[in-house]
């Protein structure tokens, strides 16, 4: 993993930790943030490897900061940052406007760690990160 950085953005703070103590367990460099909001300003500071994100959050949901995080992105000709969408819904309708706001991939919840790890790593060998 080589101490990449992943940004868990969940506003139940129990997956947030779960996910930060497996994910660092792991070998990542983990930053955490409750919603959309705080999800962004950690985008900007942290400069994340890879963004796991909610769908349903209060204040910002999961699609209006993915959308947010592509604007910044294009608007500082960053490169794309990977984002995974990790949510407990999983219809047709929340995949494909995952796609749509710029998500990478869309994981459903419950996830094992394993299949989280793989998820990643796949993401990472796609945008050319080894």
């Amino acid at each position: 993993m080589g101490g990449r950085k992943i940004l868990v953005v969940d506003d139940d703070p129990s997956i947030r930790e779960i996910l930060s103590i497996q994910l660092t367990r792991l070998g990542y460099e983990v930053t955490t943030a409750e919603d959309g909001l705080e999800a962004v300003a950690a985008f900007k500071s942290a400069a994340p490897d890879a963004i796991l994100l909610d769908l349903m959050m209060p204040r910002v949901d999961g699609l209006a900061t993915c959308r947010q995080i592509r604007a910044l992105e294009k608007k500082a000709g960053a490169k794309r940052t990977p984002v995974l969408f990790l949510t407990a819904r999983d219809s047709t309708h929340d995949k494909t406007s995952a796609a749509l706001s710029g998500g990478d991939e869309f994981v459903p919840k419950p996830v094992s760690i394993q299949e989280l790890r793989d998820r990643l790593e796949a993401v990472f060998l796609k945008k050319g990160k080894p």
